[in-house]
């Protein structure tokens, strides 16, 4: 059975240059440097600038750097924080390379050999070759591996016999694979696993160990391969000097100076050159990876809110890969959550992108973990159109009644009488009047009446008041309950919707149950809700209400509904309706009689009627 930990102290008792060579930085000529917080408590030598010396792993140190698995909870739950990592379980890994890898079947082994495979933000190399999962720790046979390498290894040991000639095929498979990594102690783990990977190979081929030479070669082509880089800037981490004091002239001022850091460099095996990895994104040089694959970071602390970075990692493996294949958080799919709205569309419009998988669920993937919206991997192809992805749904069924339904000539999305959260606002008036409120309202709320209004101006809202007519209703929440209190008129500023008839529903809800409340005129409501209506007659409000009660239009919202945020964007690909009296539905039946009338209107299927009856609950 295989150990999955390697040891630094016996690779240092074989050859200790064979660990130089692993900790080597070819971009700076130096050591690798630690670039994680993780060690620093063991002093001076084991900071985020340090370099990682054979010293600082052998002797005393010698049991330092453990695979993820063999981590305290506590440490893989912080990095897991800090640094938004998600563990790749095999299984993963496998579903994610069989997607690319079954296009390269019919290649002759030199060709497959020969394809450039870069696994980015690699950690300890699990898409490379899989000696053990990463998650659970658990070590893997030989014919249990499923890494890209791994993959051409063993089709190198099942077609060629002769001892050198295996060797070179190796020393090909090897140029040919590429990975970087942030974390010194994560980017030493891969290129050990890299190592032992090839060792183990030979062995089960040859029935004895590489020689000390050919541990080398490997161990050097691993080095330039296996590269310390922030995926994002292309740089080398902590290469740029400290600020220094110069003065450029007898009469100038003193200035501070700092260099930039080191663009991160890469080997082209063909040319025998050193590369600035940068080049190949931004096109300068012909070397092209023919798949880039992996599980990127997802996100980084930010101040208010935690910022995604994963699309940059998208867009960036998209511009320096033939084929990309990763996996990542999915809101985007459904245009929704932080990434910028036109890299979303973007990507749905583009023919060479398609969904391979999606889990709404992410725990069902990476345990005890919750993304909102669920992960999905999908796969570019530079050489192939799969067409677009456009409306992205999980079943297949559902995708084809919204075509159907946004085919119409006379399609408008309901959306268009959903208002934005927050609409009700205090009016200057209000903090003229009471000038403590501005402090307790809060950084960023400005002059929203929110959720917490209730509580925090209890000296301005009321539970009853003698004279109505000078007050006004606010619907909000008081703890768990839904509740109305009274604030003078004066302290609100209207927006238009609060002379006629609304239905407010809640800005969020987990439940298939929206929540639905019908209001007259002259009612508001604190940020919890949403206004949907702005019609004139009550007969129209509670056709709107049904409308929203119906099967259909629930099915239609759950297009992009992936969270539990029933946000205005997430109701356009539910139709909008006349909802009068003159309108081709007859709202004065029941709602089970109003989604009969839709299903015909839509022209659905008895397959789609199905669907949509089995899935969706019935409201009362």
């Amino acid at each position: 059975m295989t150990t999955i930990d390697i040891s630094e102290e016996s690779l240092a008792r074989e050859s200790s240059g064979l660990l130089r060579t692993l900790l080597k930085d070819r971009t700076t000529n130096k050591s690798i440097v630690w670039a994680t917080h993780s060690y620093e408590l063991l002093g001076k030598g084991f900071g985020l600038y340090d370099r990682i010396t054979p010293s600082k792993v052998t002797g005393p140190y010698a049991n330092l750097i453990q695979p993820r698995s063999e981590k305290s909870k506590y440490e893989q739950k912080d990095r897991t924080k800090v640094r938004a990592e998600v563990f790749t379980p095999t299984g993963l890994v496998k579903q994610q390379i069989d997607t690319v890898d079954q296009d390269f079947q019919d290649q002759d082994l030199e060709a497959y050999l020969n394809l450039k495979w870069l696994e980015i933000t690699c950690g300890e190399a699990p898409y490379m070759v899989s000696r053990y999962d990463t998650v659970t720790g658990q070590a893997l046979e030989l014919e249990e591996r499923v890494g890209f390498l791994d993959r051409k290894l063993h089709r190198l040991s099942q077609q060629v016999h002769e001892e050198e000639a295996w060797f070179q095929g190796a020393v090909t498979a090897y140029q040919n694979a590429y990975g970087y990594e942030y974390q010194g102690d994560s980017l030493l783990l891969a290129r050990e696993n890299l190592l032992a990977s090839f060792i183990d190979y030979y062995q089960a081929k040859f029935d004895r160990e590489p020689s000390p030479s050919q541990k080398q070669t490997i161990a050097q082509i691993i080095s330039y391969n296996v590269l310390q880089m922030d995926g994002l800037t292309y740089t080398s981490p902590y290469t740029e000097q400290a600020k220094e004091a110069v003065q450029l002239s007898l009469f100038e001022e003193i200035v501070e100076q700092t260099s930039q850091p080191q663009k991160a460099q890469i080997k082209d095996w063909k040319t025998n050159e050193l590369i600035d990895f940068e080049r190949l994104s931004q096109g300068e040089i012909t070397m092209k990876f023919d798949v880039v694959i992996g599980n990127p970071p997802y996100q980084e602390e930010g101040g208010a809110r935690d910022e995604p970075i994963y699309h940059y990692f998208i867009e960036e493996s998209y511009k320096i890969g033939n084929k990309a294949l990763l996996i990542t958080p999915a809101r985007f799919l459904f245009n929704a959550g932080q990434t910028p709205k036109n890299w979303n569309n973007k990507m749905l419009n583009d023919e060479q992108v398609k969904v391979v998988k999606y889990w709404l669920k992410s725990n069902e993937v990476f345990s005890a973990t919750d993304i909102k919206g669920g992960v999905a991997i999908t796969y570019r192809d530079s050489e192939n159109i799969f067409g677009k992805i456009g409306t992205f749904t999980v079943f297949e069924t559902l995708n084809s009644i919204v075509q159907k339904v946004e085919n119409r000539s006379d399609f408008s999305p309901f959306s268009e009488i959903v208002y934005p959260q927050g609409i009700y606002r205090f009016s200057n008036k209000f903090f003229e009047d009471f000038p403590e409120a501005e402090q307790l309202q809060g950084k960023g709320t400005k002059n929203k009446i929110v959720s917490k209004s209730f509580t925090n101006f209890d000296f301005a809202f009321f539970n009853s008041v003698e004279l109505e007519e000078e007050y006004v209703k606010i619907l909000g929440r008081s703890g768990t309950e839904r509740t109305y209190k009274f604030i003078k008129k004066e302290y609100i500023d209207f927006p238009e919707p609060f002379t006629n008839y609304n239905i407010f529903v809640p800005e969020a809800n987990g439940s298939g149950a929206l929540g639905e409340v019908l209001s007259t005129p002259l009612i508001g409501h604190t940020d919890t809700f949403l206004t949907i209506g702005n019609v004139t007659t009550e007969f129209e409000a509670n056709a709107l209400l049904k409308y929203i009660k119906s099967k259909f239009a629930r099915a239609l919202l759950g297009v992009l509904k992936i969270t539990q945020h029933n946000s205005r964007s997430t109701w356009a690909k539910v139709p909008l309706q006349d909802f009068s009296s003159r309108s081709d539905i007859d709202w004065s039946q029941s709602v089970a009689e109003i989604d009969a009338q839709l299903y015909k209107k839509y022209g659905l299927s008895q397959e789609e009627i199905d669907f949509i009856e089995s899935k969706v609950r019935e409201m009362d």
